[in-house]
């Protein structure tokens, strides 16, 4: 069966259709939503780890057990999209999210594993959906800024985190936080509502809705050599950026000695560093039409970030920890729209099916995710030093590097 997102030309408007710009702007609208549900319990660990009486760098297992569930969508259920439609599965991996956060308000810590896994399920169906509805509706000429500019929703919403999450929770409790990121992460589901018939009228009833190839995107995205590089690179860099967006706010209240409010702003320094630096590269990759050597210098200064950690003591003045962070933000976060860009276009001129090559490229990314934060914790507890840690955070840039080098120089090659 052909793919329609595999199709190099976006689909032509019809009469009466909500445009490109409100679709980019509902899906980033719930992007940021989703996301700033994703960083709301990082942005308040210190006062979770003080009232379950837990050690706060234990937030790193969080994160881990949200890719599970968002592996498991990923895989059973990566023909959803198709079957039910992209507009429709984003609203219920938002529903998921939303019901996530209201689930951890309840008083124990299974809720908080159970609240994570639910985030990872909804997680694994906002991926594949609105990159399904951004190849079928974007102009190539402009689709990697698009990707980028929607991909702004992670760190945008990490801002949003970090700013509201540590206020509320010292005002009226951390729970507060958790019920107010679900009622807007809800109406971002209403919101999408609007265009759901003309975006959903490529569905497909023939489509299971448990895959009877689980790993069908995985082996894709593998068999297809340059795709499979972009996605190794994309789960190192999604490696680091979890870790520093999961410990900023640990790290500056454990070893900076700053307060909770303090270190949520040094959060905010990193998420709007983020945000700059995806728009940033989602323009130089257009405007060079050389996404591959864009990322690879990226990967070159994260590497040089990661080292400069090691230094890391309760001693540094001020400005160079919010000049560290910021680094860290921008150099950690600004791969994603041109990673997933890239990876469209690999997989579309492979004459692969873009929608499962998106799918499986989302798998990677996870991957990376659910890796990082549990080697970042285990080399903490074993070192009892963030420093080590963040350190640590050198070895994914260097594999970027190297597999991001390597599509270059077959690119020259040819």
């Amino acid at each position: 069966m052909t793919d329609t997102t595999a199709q190099s030309a976006p689909a032509l408007p019809r009469p009466g259709e909500v445009s490109l710009v409100f679709l980019v702007g509902a899906l980033l609208t719930g992007h940021i939503m989703s996301s700033m549900a994703l960083l709301v319990l990082p942005a308040v660990a210190p006062e979770v780890a003080r009232e379950y009486a837990v050690d706060a760098s234990l937030i790193g297992y969080f994160i881990s057990i949200v890719c599970v569930g968002q592996l498991v969508t990923l895989t059973l259920f990566n023909g959803v999209t198709r079957r039910f439609g992209a507009c429709r599965m984003n609203q219920v991996g938002h529903g998921c999210v939303a019901l996530a956060m209201l689930s951890m308000i309840l008083p124990s810590t299974l809720f908080l594993a159970l609240g994570a896994l639910l985030i990872g399920c909804g997680f694994g169906l906002i991926g594949p959906s609105f990159s399904h509805l951004l190849m079928r509706f974007s102009p190539p000429e402009r689709r990697n800024l698009i990707f980028s500019l929607q991909q702004t929703g992670v760190p945008i919403g990490g801002i949003a985190a970090a700013l509201v999450a540590p206020a509320v929770a010292l005002t009226c409790g951390w729970r507060w936080s958790l019920a107010l990121s679900a009622a807007l992460v809800l109406y971002a589901v209403a919101l999408m509502q609007r265009g759901r018939r003309r975006w959903d009228d490529d569905r497909d009833a023939a489509v299971r809705i448990v895959s009877s190839r689980p790993f069908a995107n995985i082996t894709l995205v593998w068999h297809i050599v340059p795709l499979r590089r972009v996605a190794l690179a994309g789960a190192a860099f999604c490696w680091t950026q979890f870790c520093v967006g999961a410990y900023t706010v640990v790290v500056c209240v454990q070893v900076f000695d700053m307060s909770l409010l303090a270190a949520g702003a040094m959060l905010t320094v990193v998420q709007v560093a983020s945000a700059l630096g995806r728009v940033l590269l989602g323009w130089l990759c257009d405007a060079l039409g050389d996404a591959g050597r864009v990322l690879t210098i990226n990967a070159v200064a994260m590497l040089a970030t990661c080292i400069a950690s090691y230094w890391i003591a309760p001693g540094w003045p001020q400005w160079a920890v919010y000049l560290l962070f910021a680094f860290h933000g921008f150099t950690t976060g600004a791969w994603a729209g041109a990673v997933l860009a890239e990876a469209g276009r690999l997989a579309a001129g492979a004459g692969g099916s873009a929608s499962l090559a998106l799918s499986g490229m989302f798998v990677y990314l996870n991957s990376g995710k659910l890796l990082g934060p549990l080697v970042f914790a285990n080399i903490y507890l074993f070192t009892k030093s963030y420093a080590w840690a963040f350190a640590s955070l050198a070895l994914p840039a260097v594999l970027a590097i190297g597999w991001l080098y390597k599509n270059n120089s077959n690119k020259t090659d040819s």
